[in-house]
C-alpha cells in the first residue's frame, strides 16, 4: 500500500495583511471569481501570484540529495504556468542573519513530519515573517514518494487547495474512523481533519470546476476510512485536470 501524504496548510493568523499582499501582488487577485468561469479544480483565486513571474525558491541545506529533490519536485509544474522558479539554497543561520524576504517560497525540513509536509497557499508565504518557512517537508529524502509530495505542496504555494476538499467530491467519508485515522497517523486534531480532509464550503474568492479525483492535490482516500465502497489510491502525477486548471490561472 502507498503510503498516505499527510498535508496541512498554513492558515494565515492576519487576513487583512494576507489580503493586501495578495493585492499588492496581481491586483485581479481582489475580484470575486464568476461561477460560469470554466474552472478544473479548487483554488484560492485571491492568492495567485503574478503572471510571468520568476519565483525565488529558497531551500534550507538538508544534505546532498534534499535542494535537487525540491528542484525536480517543484519543476514538474514550470510546462503547464507561465512562472519561472529560481532555486536558492543557504544556511539557516545566513538565512536569520537578515530581515529581508530572501524567497518568495522558503523550504525547510523537519524530521517530524516523515511522509508528510505543510505549506502556505499562494502568496500568503509573503504574509509572515521573512525567518519563517512557508513550506515545510518531511527529511525521508529517498521515499520513492517524496517528490510527489513536493509537487503537491508547490500546488499549494501557487494557489491551489485539495483536490479532495472540492464540495462536489461527494466522498462518503466515515467521519468518526476518519477522525481516529489521522489522530493516530498524522496527530491531526479534529479541527486539523476539518480543515484538511473533509469538503470546504462553497464561497466567494474561491474557483471552482468539475472535481478531479486524479488531481495530484488529492489526499490518497483509504476504502476502510469511508462508508461502501469508495477509495483513490495516491495521485503521484499532475494530472490533466490539474493542467487545464493552472494554464487558466497562468496563461
Amino acid at each position: 500500500m502507498n503510503q498516505f501524504k499527510h498535508c496541512n496548510t498554513n492558515k494565515t493568523y492576519d487576513p487583512l495583511n494576507s489580503y493586501s499582499v495578495a493585492i499588492n501582488e496581481r491586483p485581479s487577485n481582489g475580484a470575486m471569481s464568476s461561477g460560469r468561469r470554466n474552472k478544473r479544480s479548487v483554488g484560492e483565486h485571491t492568492k495567485y501570484w503574478s503572471v510571468g513571474k520568476t519565483l525565488k525558491v529558497l531551500v534550507y541545506k538538508l544534505d546532498e540529495h534534499s535542494f535537487e529533490a525540491v528542484k525536480n519536485g517543484a519543476s514538474k509544474w514550470l510546462p503547464y504556468i507561465n512562472l519561472n522558479f529560481e532555486f536558492i539554497e543557504m544556511d539557516e543561520k545566513d538565512i536569520n542573519a537578515t530581515d529581508e524576504f530572501l524567497g518568495d517560497i522558503r523550504v525547510d525540513f523537519q524530521p517530524s513530519f516523515n511522509n508528510a509536509g505543510s505549506s502556505a497557499v499562494g502568496t500568503d508565504s509573503l504574509a509572515g515573517h521573512a525567518h519563517d518557512p512557508s513550506m515545510t517537508l518531511g527529511t525521508n529524502v529517498s521515499s520513492p514518494d517524496y517528490e510527489s509530495l513536493i509537487t503537491h505542496e508547490f500546488g499549494h504555494a501557487l494557489g491551489l487547495d485539495h483536490a479532495h476538499q472540492h464540495p462536489d467530491a461527494e466522498i462518503p467519508w466515515d467521519r468518526e474512523k476518519a477522525y481516529v485515522h489521522f489522530e493516530n497517523s498524522a496527530n491531526f486534531s479534529k479541527a486539523q481533519v476539518d480543515a484538511n480532509v473533509f469538503p470546504l464550503e462553497r464561497v466567494p474568492g474561491r474557483t471552482y470546476a468539475p472535481y478531479d479525483r486524479y488531481s495530484v492535490m488529492h489526499y490518497q482516500v483509504h476504502n476502510e476510512l469511508t462508508v461502501g465502497d469508495w477509495e483513490q489510491p495516491l495521485n503521484k502525477n499532475i494530472s490533466e485536470g490539474d493542467i487545464a486548471f493552472m494554464r487558466q490561472i497562468y496563461p
